[in-house]
């Protein structure tokens, strides 16, 4: 759950983020989305690479 409460976090941040990067570049939705799917996705890899190693006890 800890896990699931900062990627919303981190997600949110990268909106936010994104907002001022899109605004730049003409597109405020497009690069809110852009940020957030990305940190997303690297959210995602993190939770799974860290369960590997926890089921293999590896730390």
């Amino acid at each position: 759950m800890k896990k699931a409460v900062a990627s919303f976090v981190i997600m949110v941040i990268a909106a936010i983020a994104g907002l001022f990067l899109g605004a730049y570049l003409g597109s405020i939705v497009g690069g809110m989305i852009l940020l957030a799917l990305i940190a997303g996705i690297a959210c995602i890899v993190y939770a799974i690479d860290s369960a590997n190693k926890e089921s293999s006890g590896k730390e």
